[in-house]
């Protein structure tokens, strides 16, 4: 298929705010995606860009996302606007469990009545379990929050009331084809979220959530996060990098690639940046995805060349490897979580050793090179 059947049948603002876009493809199904703005605002004004939520036609329509908490009927009415009723969706899927994706889904499931499908690690996660939580701060918060970065003055602004209405969810587990029709094929995708998945639509278009997305990379999750949520997780997950971390990320990629197979027209709709700063990005999949296996490979160099000095925490090294600005309010623990995440596949090749009082030593080795590589 010609990516130039992407059309722009609402325009928004240079972020691509509001937009609506149509894609017709080949096999007769259209996909609608609809931009709901996602800032923050405050100390943690980030621009992502907007969160692209897509309704995708079959014999009932379902819809893959829902935006952030409050986004409900705003999405509600540009689906309105497209010719869809609320009550033609069949299902809401969830790509991933982050606020900016599944925010919206208890309002858009009462209007639409729609059935919530994720994951079956969504379901886990989505619910407190105060009797193994980390800590008594943490009993609260479901699953999924345990090992956030982020401090409590952010989760008392922005998740509270998200963190309540989550767990009233019906829930159903999503197997990973054939349950949203012919054509469609799911994949799950760990690495930025342990409970991702992608739809591959007739051959021709693909759903990645996350994770791949046009001029950023996503946030890795580390796989010492397995440790901390395992009580609520399934018996078949019996490894961390099944789930979490860069290895599982680098491996999701490789797994999309080989779903993807010969087809060098696949149109990416990516959920943050589709439209950004004036323009369509619209990606090659397979040039994409050897852009983010080697952004991971040369940012694991550079943590290298940097540890090389002498040992550093999470912070040191970050304050010397990102840009100052990227480091201001919170985004210092964004920073030192992406170089934790780097540091643990680094860990698994022998080429660092995390030290006592939170530093992180280089034995001088570089089997992180080959070890990426060799993920499959």
């Amino acid at each position: 298929m010609r990516f130039d059947r992407i059309e722009i049948i609402r325009p928004g603002d240079s972020s691509g705010n509001n937009m609506i876009v149509r894609a017709t493809l080949s096999s007769g199904r259209t996909i609608y995606g609809f931009a709901t703005d996602n800032l923050y605002g405050g100390d943690w004004d980030w621009d992502l860009g907007p969160t692209w939520n897509y309704l995708v036609t079959a014999d009932r329509p379902f819809l893959v996302d829902a935006g952030r908490r409050g986004k409900g009927r705003e999405l509600i009415g540009m689906i309105e606007s497209v010719g869809f009723s609320p009550r033609d969706i069949d299902a809401i899927v969830v790509s991933h469990g982050h606020e900016d994706h599944d925010g919206g889904i208890l309002e858009l499931a009462g209007v639409t009545q729609a059935r919530v499908k994720a994951h079956e690690i969504y379901g886990c996660l989505v619910r407190p379990l105060a009797k193994s939580a980390p800590s008594s701060e943490k009993a609260q918060f479901p699953v999924s929050c345990w090992c956030c970065p982020m401090p409590a003055s952010f989760a008392r602004h922005n998740c509270l009331e998200y963190h309540e209405e989550r767990p009233q969810l019906n829930i159903e587990p999503m197997s990973m084809n054939g349950e949203l029709g012919a054509g469609i094929e799911v994949l799950h995708t760990p690495g930025h979220s342990p409970d991702a998945v992608a739809l591959l639509i007739d051959g021709e278009a693909l759903l990645p959530g996350d994770t791949i997305l046009p001029d950023i990379s996503p946030h890795p999750s580390q796989e010492r996060f397995f440790t901390v949520v395992r009580p609520a997780l399934p018996g078949n997950w019996k490894e961390a990098q099944q789930l979490f971390g860069l290895r599982a990320y680098i491996r999701s990629l490789k797994r999309i690639e080989q779903l993807a197979g010969a087809s060098e027209d696949i149109l990416v709709l990516s959920a943050h940046r589709l439209y950004y700063r004036d323009r369509l990005n619209l990606l090659g999949l397979k040039d994409r995805i050897a852009e983010l296996v080697q952004h991971h490979r040369d940012r694991c160099s550079d943590f290298a060349r940097i540890l090389s000095t002498g040992p550093k925490s999470l912070k040191e090294v970050a304050a010397e490897h990102f840009r100052p600005e990227l480091l201001k309010g919170h985004g210092i623990n964004l920073a030192a979580d992406e170089v934790a995440s780097h540091c643990e596949l680094m860990e698994a090749g022998g080429d660092v050793v995390f030290g006592e009082e939170g530093k992180i030593m280089s034995t001088g080795t570089q089997n992180f090179l080959s070890l990426i590589d060799g993920i499959r």
